[in-house]
């Protein structure tokens, strides 16, 4: 059986808050556009004091706006509210992932440098597919992304060297030493780039 304790803010936060290690913790899923399901074994603590004890299934407000908040009262489908998934930053860290740019920021072909754990990469997109590797050249210090994506090769500016931006492999003299490269994700109209590069 879960057991966890769900306090109520004012607004539609929700704040959930482990009473002790459990395995299988309760089902919590954001409904497009609707309130929170909460599936399991749980407490709700009211901003009066009062703790109501849930078993089963309960739907918690996300508009802010229900007149029984913390439970929904399907005031969101009246005021036609149109949720944006958010993603906890903790949790994104906590995977490895860092939110670097909008999707639509990078258009086919198109290189820009981000930057993940203070170190510019260059995220690129190729045939549809986003990429990312390390900005600065390996033969000299150079910021690649001021240099030409030309189908899969980053070109430097300062010797050309070329790198494969899916591989980060050199293919063009004078570097000889690959890139960096990162694993890439898109979340919610974000790209979420590793914050470690892929080991070699």
């Amino acid at each position: 059986m879960v057991d966890c304790t769900i306090t109520s803010a004012a607004t539609a936060a929700v704040l959930i808050v482990w009473s002790e290690f459990v395995s299988e913790p309760a089902t919590i899923t954001p409904l497009n556009n609707g309130p929170y399901r909460v599936t399991g074994t749980f407490t709700v603590t009211m901003p009066s004091g009062k703790v109501v004890k849930q078993d089963g299934t309960a739907f918690l407000c996300r508009c802010g706006q229900s007149s029984k908040k913390p439970f929904c009262d399907g005031t969101h489908a009246k005021i036609g509210f149109a949720a944006e998934e958010v993603v906890d930053e903790a949790t994104r860290a906590a995977e490895g992932f860092v939110a670097v740019a909008d999707a639509d920021a990078v258009k086919e072909g198109d290189v820009i440098e981000v930057k993940v754990n203070e170190q510019p990469v260059a995220l690129a997109r190729v045939d549809g597919q986003l990429y990312a590797v390390g900005a600065i050249c390996t033969h000299q210090y150079a910021n690649l992304t001021e240099g030409s994506l030309e189908g899969q090769i980053l070109t430097c500016p300062l010797h050309n060297s070329g790198f494969n931006i899916r591989t980060g492999q050199p293919i063009l003299l004078p570097a000889t030493e690959p890139l960096p490269t990162y694993e890439v994700r898109v979340e919610g109209g974000k790209v979420l780039v590793s914050t470690q590069p892929r080991p070699r």
